[in-house]
């Protein structure tokens, strides 16, 4: 079965892949609202299981962690940049006022993202209403179609760039960064929850798996976190945190990981008989490779919070 792992070209342009990611979200996104409760949590990330109560959800607990890490307050205006069904959107309009722009190449995923997001303030509006009260945050979450690589905004839009797990498939990844520093208000906070390069693979297994993992799910190339560091100090940002929480995310990785084990054999008989896509073959792989390669140190998943000076 290892010779039905999709590969990522060589050489790729830019717009080659771009269209590898739309064509994979195109293609997965189902998948994800069906075996990972994307329908009605919304979003399309790890979970993060540091301080999670009993009974709450790891991958709003994410959200919460890097909202506090960016000092995130009602009324700030943030692009969501690389919004997925609009998860983090969705949660920082209704929990904590924040004026959402969410954008995705993915036209289906900015259609189920105003929907989900229809249907949450709805329950908030009847909630409220059962109350006797009114709780509204001011927050508002909306969605469209944009190219996160020149998104089309006018500088100094935002007070916060939120970035989880979008930042991995930029082209440029130091162009994006120094594009985000234009969008971003003096006093604005780049947020970014990603996997990071952290190791090399020690031998052909390893590197098979770890071409796997990056192919599968639409990844051109991952830089380490010192690199992302030098691209945030050149275009004028400051730290203000950087962290590895790999020990946090391993419980969701291995989740994962069981559904490879699952879907691998599956979608490779359905790809042979031709009744699914190259792109639902390469997710199933990447399920299984992401945990293997996590595991041995070939990546870590990194957050970082950089501040535009004032």
């Amino acid at each position: 079965m290892q010779e039905a792992i999709p590969a990522i070209e060589s050489s790729p342009s830019g717009k080659a892949i771009k269209e590898q990611v739309r064509r994979y979200y195109q293609a997965t996104t189902e998948d994800y609202l069906k075996y990972y409760q994307t329908d009605w949590h919304h979003h399309m990330h790890y979970g993060f299981d540091r301080d999670l109560p009993r009974g709450g959800n790891p991958t709003e607990n994410m959200v919460r962690y890097l909202a506090g890490l960016a000092g995130l307050k009602a009324g700030d205006r943030l692009l969501d940049a690389g919004c997925g069904v609009g998860g983090s959107s969705i949660f920082l309009a209704r929990e904590m006022g924040c004026r959402c722009v969410g954008i995705t190449l993915v036209e289906n995923q900015a259609r189920l993202a105003r929907a989900f997001a229809a249907a949450s303030e709805r329950k908030r509006a009847a909630r409220e209403s059962r109350n006797g009260k009114s709780a509204d945050t001011g927050g508002s979450a909306r969605f469209s179609v944009n190219d996160f690589h020149e998104p089309a905004f006018k500088p100094q839009s935002f007070d916060i760039v939120w970035a989880v797990e979008s930042f991995d498939h930029a082209v440029d990844k130091c162009a994006w960064v120094a594009a985000m520093f234009a969008l971003l208000r003096p006093g604005g906070r780049l947020v970014i929850a990603d996997g990071f390069r952290a190791g090399n693979p020690r031998d052909a297994g390893q590197a098979r798996q770890y071409a796997g993992f990056l192919s599968g799910w639409a990844v051109p190339h991952l830089c380490s976190g010192e690199e992302l560091q030098q691209y945030a100090s050149a275009a004028g940002f400051q730290e203000m945190h950087g962290e590895d929480i790999s020990a946090d995310v391993i419980p969701h990785a291995r989740a994962i990981f069981r559904f490879g084990l699952i879907f691998i054999p599956l979608r490779w008989l359905l790809a042979k008989l031709g009744f699914t896509s190259p792109e639902k073959l390469g997710n199933a792989y990447a399920t299984y490779f992401q945990y293997r390669t996590l595991k041995r140190g070939l990546w870590a998943y990194r957050v970082h919070c950089f501040r535009k000076p004032r």
